[in-house]
C-alpha cells in the first residue's frame, strides 16, 4: 500500500507535463495574493514589518477596486494565519493613509482560488486525498468587503461615522472590527436603552475585549438627572415586530425583551383635558394567548443563584427579576373556566364598547342596508338609554341583554323606532338574525368588574397588566381581544369622550399571536380594526402608544401596519414565510430558516441590520 501511495506522490502525469512545460510556475508569484505564510519574502517586503497579530490580510489590487453610488467591489486576501478567525458576517476596518480615518465593513462573502496551478480534476488528486491533508497554503482565500461607512477620528473619543466617498489604497492593511467604540459608531448601535441580545455572527456572540456586545435599542425619554426631554424618539413608540417560527424561542426571546421596558423612565406626555405636558411611566398591556406571561412576576431562580450571572447583568444594564408591579385581569366569559395565573383580578368587558363601533356586532360581510339598519338600531338604543326611554327596566348601564329586549319591544311595524328608519319586515329579520348570537351572550356585560370603572386600575402607569385569552375559543377570543384593543386605540387617538386613563398614559400594547387580529380584513368588524390601527401605528410617537405583534406569521400582518413598524426582530422563520416578507433584510434571508433558537436579526431605526443571539436564560420566570 505505502509504495502505491509513493509512486502516486512522486508521479502525476497531468502536473508533471504542465511542469515540463511551464517550468516558470514554480517560481514565487508575483501578485498580491501572495501567501504570507509559504512565501515570507513577498508577504513581508524588505523595510516592512510583519503582520500585525489582529490583522486579517490586505486589500487585494489584482482585482478591480471600486466604490460608487450603485455598486462597490473591495476584496482583501486573508493570510493563512488569520484564516480561521473570520466568518461570513464578520466587520472589518480598513485605514486611510490619513490617521484616524477607516473604512468600515461587513463581509459579505468567502472564496477560495487556487494559488498555485493545481489541478484537482484528476483522478490522481482524489487518490492523493485520500492518505493526504490537503495544504490550504496551495489556495488562497478572499473576503468581498461590503463597505458600510467611513469611520473618522478613529483611536479617540469622538469617533464619527461618514457615507462611503472614498476608495480603500489597494494593499491596505485589513483587521477584524474588534473595539467597541468603532463597532457602535459603523453600525449606529446606542451605547445604551432596551437590551435586545448580544451582537452576534453566525449564532455565536461577538467578543470585544473578552466580553459580549450587548446590542440595544435607542429608547429616551424624561432624563432623571435634568428633568430634561433626552434627544430622539423612543423605539417603544416606533412600534416592534417580533416574529419567528414555532421552536426559535420566540416568546422567551420578547419576554426578556418586553422586561426592559419595565422601569421608572418616564415620558412627556400631554394632558388630553387640560393640555399640561406631564411625565409618566409606561403601562405594559400583554395580551396572552398561552397563558405564559403572567410568569413574569416571579425571579428566575437560576438567575437569581448565579452570582456571574448577576454581575454580567448589572455591568450591562439589563433589568432582570420578576416584576412587582404586574396585575392579571382575566375577562369573564360565559362557559369558559379562567386559566390558571396565581393572584387575578376579574375584567368584565361592557356592552358599552360598541357605542360608536357598531362593527364590532358585524363579524361578517353584511349588506348596506343590513348594516344600516343595525347601526340605527343601536344609536337609537344608546339615545334612549340615555334620555330615559326605552327601556323602561331600571338598570345602571346599558347591556346587551336589554338591547335584544330593545328590539323586542319594537318588534312591530308601527314602531316609533322602526317606522324613523324606514326598516321593513325583511331587514328587521336580518338584523334579529345578525345581533342575537350565543358569543355575544358569553362575552358582555358577565361580572362586574367593568372596564370603564377600573380602567385606572388596568391601565395603571408603571404597571404590567397581562391579559390572558387561552381560556377562549376562536369566536370569544377574538370578540374579546378586539373589542379591548378598539377601547384603547379609539380612546388614545379620538379627541371627544376620551378615557383619561387610556389617554394620559404612556402606552405598550404586546399582542402576541397578532396574525389573528391583524390579518388582512375578511369581516366588517377585522376591516375596522385594521383601519384604526393603521391610524394607531400612524401616530403612536404623537399619543405615546406603541405596538409590538408577536407572530409566527409574519406574512398574514396587514401590509400597511407592517409598514409602519420601525424595529424588526426575526428569529427563525419557514423559507416559505421568508419569501413573502418584505421587511426582513435581503442579506439574511437566505440563512433565516436555518437559525437556531435565539438567534435573531434585528432590523431598527437609523441601524444597519444586524445578527443578535438572546440570553440563553430568560430574565424573569419562564416555564415552557
Amino acid at each position: 500500500m505505502s509504495d502505491n501511495i509513493d509512486n502516486i506522490l512522486d508521479s502525476d502525469p497531468v502536473t508533471d507535463e504542465k511542469n515540463d512545460q511551464n517550468p516558470d510556475q514554480n517560481e514565487v508569484s508575483t501578485n498580491d495574493k501572495a501567501n504570507d505564510t509559504q512565501v515570507p519574502e513577498r508577504s513581508v517586503p524588505n523595510g516592512a514589518s510583519a503582520p500585525a497579530d489582529d490583522e486579517l490580510g490586505h486589500v487585494v489590487a489584482s482585482e478591480e477596486i471600486h466604490v460608487s453610488r450603485r455598486d462597490y467591489q473591495i476584496n482583501a486576501f486573508i493570510r493563512t494565519a488569520a484564516r480561521d478567525d473570520i466568518r461570513l458576517g464578520d466587520y472589518v476596518q480598513i485605514p486611510y493613509p490619513d490617521a484616524g480615518t477607516e473604512l468600515f465593513a461587513a463581509t459579505d462573502a468567502l472564496r477560495y482560488e487556487p494559488y498555485t496551478d493545481l489541478d484537482d480534476k484528476s483522478d490522481a488528486h482524489n487518490q492523493i486525498s485520500a492518505y493526504v491533508d490537503l495544504d490550504e497554503s496551495e489556495y488562497v482565500q478572499v473576503a468581498e468587503l461590503e463597505p458600510l461607512a467611513i469611520l473618522k477620528n478613529v483611536g479617540t473619543d469622538d469617533i464619527e461615522s461618514g457615507i462611503v466617498n472614498r476608495i480603500p489604497k489597494p494593499n491596505s492593511p485589513a483587521r477584524l472590527a474588534r473595539d467597541e467604540d468603532c463597532l457602535r459608531t459603523g453600525l449606529n448601535i446606542p451605547g445604551d436603552g432596551i437590551f435586545a441580545g448580544w451582537l452576534s455572527v453566525g449564532g455565536e456572540a461577538m467578543t470585544v475585549g473578552d466580553d459580549d456586545f450587548p446590542y440595544y435599542l435607542h429608547n429616551p425619554g424624561i432624563d432623571p438627572g435634568t428633568g430634561e426631554v433626552e434627544d430622539g424618539e423612543p423605539a417603544v413608540f416606533r412600534h416592534a415586530l417580533v416574529a419567528g417560527s414555532t421552536g426559535k424561542g420566540k416568546t422567551h426571546f420578547t419576554k426578556n425583551v418586553l422586561r426592559q421596558f419595565v422601569s421608572e423612565k418616564r415620558y412627556p406626555i400631554r394632558h388630553h383635558d387640560t393640555g399640561e405636558e406631564q411625565q409618566r411611566r409606561l403601562n405594559l398591556v400583554i395580551f396572552d394567548p398561552e397563558n405564559e406571561y403572567w410568569e413574569m412576576r416571579e425571579d428566575n431562580e437560576a438567575v437569581v443563584n448565579d452570582e456571574a450571572i448577576q454581575r454580567k447583568l448589572r455591568k450591562h444594564g439589563i433589568k432582570h427579576g420578576g416584576v412587582d408591579d404586574l396585575e392579571v385581569f382575566v375577562p369573564q366569559v360565559r362557559g369558559t373556566n379562567a386559566p390558571s395565573t396565581m393572584e387575578s383580578r376579574e375584567l368584565t368587558i361592557p356592552f358599552e364598547v360598541v357605542r360608536g363601533r357598531p362593527e364590532m356586532l358585524m363579524p361578517y360581510k353584511p349588506t348596506e342596508v343590513t348594516r344600516g339598519a343595525i347601526e340605527d338600531c343601536l344609536s337609537a338604543y344608546f339615545s334612549c338609554f340615555e334620555q330615559g326611554g326605552y327601556p323602561s327596566r331600571d338598570i345602571a348601564r346599558p347591556t346587551y341583554v336589554d338591547f335584544l329586549a330593545f328590539l323586542d319591544e319594537n318588534d312591530n311595524e308601527e314602531s316609533r323606532l322602526r317606522a324613523e328608519n324606514d326598516i321593513g319586515g325583511g331587514t328587521w329579520s336580518a338584523i334579529n338574525r345578525r345581533v342575537d348570537r350565543d358569543t355575544f351572550r358569553a362575552v358582555f356585560d358577565q361580572g362586574t368588574d367593568f372596564l370603564p370603572e377600573i380602567s385606572d386600575e388596568v391601565f395603571r402607569e408603571g404597571q404590567v397588566t397581562i391579559i390572558p385569552t387561552s381560556h377562549l375559543n376562536s369566536g370569544k377570543d377574538s370578540l374579546t381581544v378586539l373589542s379591548l384593543l378598539s377601547y384603547i386605540i379609539e380612546n388614545k387617538i379620538d379627541d371627544y369622550q376620551v378615557d383619561g386613563a387610556v389617554r394620559n398614559t404612556p402606552m405598550l400594547v404586546a399582542v402576541d399571536e397578532a396574525h389573528n387580529y391583524f390579518a388582512s380584513a375578511d369581516s366588517l368588524r377585522e376591516k375596522y380594526i385594521l383601519r384604526r390601527a393603521r391610524v394607531a401605528v400612524k401616530q403612536g410617537r404623537k399619543y405615546k402608544l406603541g405596538l409590538c405583534l408577536i407572530t409566527q406569521n409574519p406574512d398574514d400582518i396587514d401590509d400597511d401596519v407592517i409598514k409602519q413598524i420601525n424595529t424588526n426582530i426575526f428569529l427563525g422563520l419557514k423559507a416559505e414565510v421568508v419569501d413573502d416578507v418584505p421587511s426582513i433584510p435581503n442579506e439574511f434571508k437566505k440563512d433565516l430558516p436555518n437559525f437556531g433558537k435565539g438567534q435573531a436579526v434585528v432590523k431598527a431605526p437609523d441601524v444597519e441590520a444586524v445578527e443578535v443571539v438572546g440570553l440563553p436564560y430568560c430574565l424573569t420566570q419562564h416555564g415552557n
